[in-house]
């Protein structure tokens, strides 16, 4: 449990000051931009992180799962060789999408501005944001948390609050949307000098000759269809909300959402920290270990979210006042998201353990019929209920996929 919360430690410090970026990001946007330009804010961002889910097919978990368990750098250096190339080729194909899709979504997403510029950026930020995504992992994989720690959960969210706080200080007026994109640029660019010096100092290069024989997409697959499924949970509720409604809710929801997901950081640090032992010791086959790394890590989960989550709901005119005096309309919304990223939390790393000990096809149809349930119930909520009827399908979906990766995980006696 100590290695447990120290590891996981340097992971969740990192996330609160991301965490404290996007925040200010959050209250920036809309106090100095507008309530609607935040909704826009929110749905490009969305997009962009759709089209590299789909650009990325799995990678990003599948770095960590094969690099950890991989001891000769030869191996580590043609895996990595061969997972560029596949996401050279996937940006592209995602991009041409984008693209020809560019009308489709401007029409029916985007209702009060004409969106075909910011779509046209998106298609150029795949690849690089992919790259990021997935190159990020490496170092995970590799066991340097703290270099993973600030790329992930900090550089991003840094960049775009930082970009954000110059714009307004010295009045230049800076759209929030190129902020976003100039931000994608810096950390991927930043990221790629970084990796290269890493790796280097390891003896491992993509320019090694040979290839790597594994059927990589193959067994990646599965994960991008889980990390798919999963990501939409969490926006497809907002594209609903912008379909029914306007960008104007999806600003309101938004900030519930940026909200409550405070009650993940522990959880998801713990989680990212204990994913390449959990793959080792499944590897070795180890299930006493498996089950071990499991139980101190739902104790840790309990014990720091619950006050997070109590906090959060007592607070929640204050927090939600933070964006504007308009977000406090939405403290009921608030309070059922939250009980859906509560439910989330304390059913423990679920999602990380299945996918690390070769379940990503069990853990994948889970998703897929939770995504069903959350759109079966926005399209049936939303119009009755606004914003609460998405929170509600949320938390509905939340439940069923927890629980249900639970069971599983407890049935097949690895936790």
């Amino acid at each position: 449990m100590k290695e447990i919360f120290k590891g996981s430690f340097i992971i969740f410090i990192f996330k609160i000051l991301g965490a404290s970026s996007l925040f200010l990001t959050y209250i920036m946007v809309p106090r100095y931009y507008g309530v609607e330009i935040f909704g826009i804010f929110n749905l490009t961002f969305a997009l962009i992180m759709v089209a590299t889910v789909i650009s990325r097919v799995g990678l990003d978990t599948y770095v960590v799962r094969i690099i950890s368990t991989l001891e000769e750098r030869r191996d580590i250096s043609l895996f990595l060789k061969s997972i560029l190339k596949i996401i050279f080729i996937t940006s592209i194909l995602v991009s041409i999408a984008i693209v020809l899709l560019s009308g489709v979504l401007n029409e029916h997403l985007f209702k009060s501005i004409e969106a075909t510029p910011y779509l046209t950026l998106l298609a150029i930020m795949v690849l690089p944001y992919t790259l990021f995504n997935v190159l990020v992992e490496v170092f995970r994989a590799l066991d340097d948390i703290k270099i993973y720690s600030f790329f992930r959960n900090l550089s991003q969210n840094g960049s775009i609050a930082l970009l954000l706080a110059i714009s307004i200080l010295f009045s230049l007026n800076w759209n929030p949307i190129y902020i976003l994109f100039s931000a994608i640029m810096i950390i991927t660019l930043s990221l790629i000098a970084v990796l290269y010096r890493f790796l280097k100092k390891r003896n491992i290069s993509i320019f090694t000759k040979g290839a790597y024989q594994e059927k990589i997409l193959k067994h990646s697959y599965p994960m991008f269809l889980t990390a798919s499924v999963m990501f939409l949970m969490g926006y497809v509720d907002s594209f609903m909300i912008s379909y029914y409604l306007d960008e104007y809710h999806v600003g309101i929801y938004g900030a519930c959402i940026s909200l409550s997901m405070i009650i993940t950081f522990i959880p998801m640090a713990i989680g990212g920290y204990i994913s390449p032992k959990v793959a080792q010791a499944y590897s070795n086959k180890d299930t006493q270990q498996v089950k071990s790394i499991f139980k101190d890590s739902v104790k840790l989960i309990a014990i720091t979210t619950i006050p997070i989550f109590i906090v959060i709901l007592y607070f929640s005119d204050f927090f939600l006042g933070l964006f504007g005096q308009e977000f406090t309309v939405a403290t009921v919304t608030l309070f059922i998201v939250s009980i859906g990223y509560l439910s989330e939390s304390l059913c423990g790393p679920v999602g990380f353990i299945l996918n690390m000990t070769d379940n990503q096809h069990i853990f994948m149809k889970i998703l897929l019929i939770s995504l069903i349930i959350n759109i079966l119930f926005n399209a049936l909520l939303i119009p009755i209920y606004g914003i609460n009827g998405a929170a509600i399908a949320l938390m509905l979906s939340m439940l069923f996929w927890t629980l249900s990766s639970l069971i599983v995980l407890k049935r097949k006696g690895i936790v």
